[in-house]
């Protein structure tokens, strides 16, 4: 069968569970209203829907490409699938037969808790079984196009798979806001199921054929437990928080929680005792050799910025549309407006990836990444330049599609380079470190990025009210929207100057597409 089409039925279920991560912001008010919980406090509690899946989400990329160099990349794709599908019936039936029993269970236990939350919890759960399969599914998919393809040709189906997970969680807010007119928020989960069964029944079929790999060695539990603690203490300490749609302000993106300091530095021990196991066990979750290799290393660098810099377009756009509204009114209506524009960034992202891969097979990997790269760093600068609160919107959208045209140009190469770096026992956890490295970018980005903007519109918005004397409303909003629209040209000088750096380690990446011959690293 071409393996074309394989890549097809593959991709399906890792766009699906990208868009769960954050279709639910469709639907959330309305979940509280409908459980009727007081709508001031269960927000919070609410919030959990996306945060568990965030952190399932990266905690399942974290160690089940490892997972698949063991057992079979076959057995590990259809489990995560099946796991998937579990997580979206429990969510979508958890009104019903799972929080009677959940409830039976706490009284057993001398409880007496309010049903509505009961019903919560189930939801949550169910969204955590939900990304357990969905995170998983992104590296062994990747592993499975290193199965399929062979090295030369592996670059623009490693960037169709990449392009449509981060596509998808981007996208999210507007697939479930669609969806939410025609069917209740039940139905968001119901969907996945068909699908998903679908993609299934072609991949078992498409890979009857396909030798199944499975490399000697024993899972690294200490390792695993390791990694999975940081990344989970960096992602609660950061806020885990990538939901941007709605953006009005820098504080209503991601503020350190309080909690921070000490959260964030028992990841950095835990991330410490994880380098330390890895370079003493015999089968460690990653080899910390394989960053020995050049082109592996540089690549993964340039992956880290890359994710970064892509948050910076996608946290700018909601924010400049949502200051130029007059009212409350306005900024409900700018939903559609912030949707469209995000498109302008990310469907040129998307449709970049394929034609990246084909330049990287022709011109080589260094050449493609710069090329992306200075096209994103020209969009950046236009944005320092250029924005202001009066702009039209045809302006924005093609500065919007530039940088995501240079971004979606970087995926294939710098997903090749990585891939093609590992050797076979490898592959897995080289495509999980693909894909972890750039939602760190974008966790740290979004994070860094809410706190220094916060720091610097209130220090602007204090110079400027220093020459002003009484105190007028309309003043004041004007001085903040003035203040937020240059720390917003401050980010596109920041992203121009990520852009540059990352074409340091771009420079020194090989030509090559193909993988490396076998050695002691």
């Amino acid at each position: 069968m071409n393996p074309w089409l394989v890549m097809a039925f593959i991709a399906i279920p890792v766009f699906v569970g990208s868009l769960d991560l954050t279709v639910v912001s469709a639907f959330l008010p309305e979940l509280v209203i409908e459980l009727q919980l007081p709508f001031d406090t269960a927000l919070d509690d609410a919030a959990w829907i996306v945060t568990g899946y965030l952190l399932a989400y990266t905690v399942s990329l974290t160690f089940m490409g490892r997972v698949s160099d063991l057992l079979g990349r076959r057995a590990v794709y259809v489990a995560c699938l099946l796991t998937f599908i579990s997580g979206s019936f429990l969510v979508a039936i958890a009104h019903l037969g799972p929080t009677d029993a959940l409830m039976t269970l706490y009284r057993r236990l001398g409880q007496r808790p309010d049903e509505a939350y009961v019903t919560l919890q189930v939801i949550i759960i169910g969204r955590i079984i939900q990304a357990l399969g969905a995170g998983a599914l992104v590296p062994v998919s990747l592993a499975l196009v290193g199965d399929l393809f062979p090295p030369e040709r592996r670059a623009a189906a490693l960037g169709l798979v990449g392009a449509l997970d981060t596509l998808g969680w981007v996208l999210g807010h507007l697939y479930g806001g669609l969806l939410v007119q025609f069917m209740p928020w039940q139905g968001l989960f119901l969907i996945n199921i068909p699908m998903t069964l679908l993609a299934l029944v072609a991949v078992l079929y498409a890979l009857r054929h396909v030798p199944q790999q499975r490399v000697a060695g024993r899972f690294d539990f200490v390792g695993t437990a390791l990694i999975v603690g940081a990344l989970s203490a960096l992602n609660i300490g950061l806020g885990a928080n990538i939901e941007i749609g709605g953006a009005a302000s820098f504080e209503e993106l991601s503020p350190l929680p309080a909690y921070a300091a000490p959260v964030l530095a028992a990841g950095v021990l835990m991330f410490l005792g994880f380098l330390l196991v890895e370079a003493r066990v015999k089968d460690p979750l990653i080899n910390l050799r394989m960053f020995a290799r050049r082109n592996l290393s540089l690549a993964s660098l340039i992956n880290l910025l890359v994710g970064y810099c892509l948050f910076i377009g996608l946290v700018s756009v909601p924010l400049l549309v949502n200051i130029r509204q007059e009212s409350a009114a306005d900024l409900r209506a700018a939903a559609l407006e912030v949707g469209l524009l995000l498109s302008a960034l990310t469907v040129p992202m998307a449709l970049a990836a394929v034609p990246g891969g084909w330049l990287s097979q022709r011109i080589g990997i260094r050449w493609s990444v710069m090329v992306g790269l200075l096209l994103a760093l020209i969009g950046f600068a236009l944005k320092w330049q250029s924005w202001t609160l009066d702009m039209d919107n045809l302006t924005l959208s093609l500065q919007m599609a530039l940088i995501g045209v240079g971004i979606g140009l970087t995926f294939s190469p710098v997903s090749t380079a990585v891939i093609n770096s590992a050797h076979d026992e490898e592959r897995g956890v080289a495509s999980a470190l693909v894909i972890i490295l750039r939602l760190l970018g974008m966790t740290i980005s979004v994070s860094t990025l809410s706190t220094f903007g916060l720091f610097r519109v209130n220090a602007l918005a204090t110079a400027l009210q220093a020459g002003t004397t009484g105190f007028d409303a309309n003043a004041m909003l004007n001085i903040y929207a003035q203040a937020t629209l240059q720390v917003l040209g401050e980010m596109g000088l920041i992203g121009a100057a990520l852009c540059a750096l990352a074409l340091v380690p771009a420079f020194f990446l090989s030509h090559t597409v193909t993988s490396p011959k076998r050695s002691a690293s």
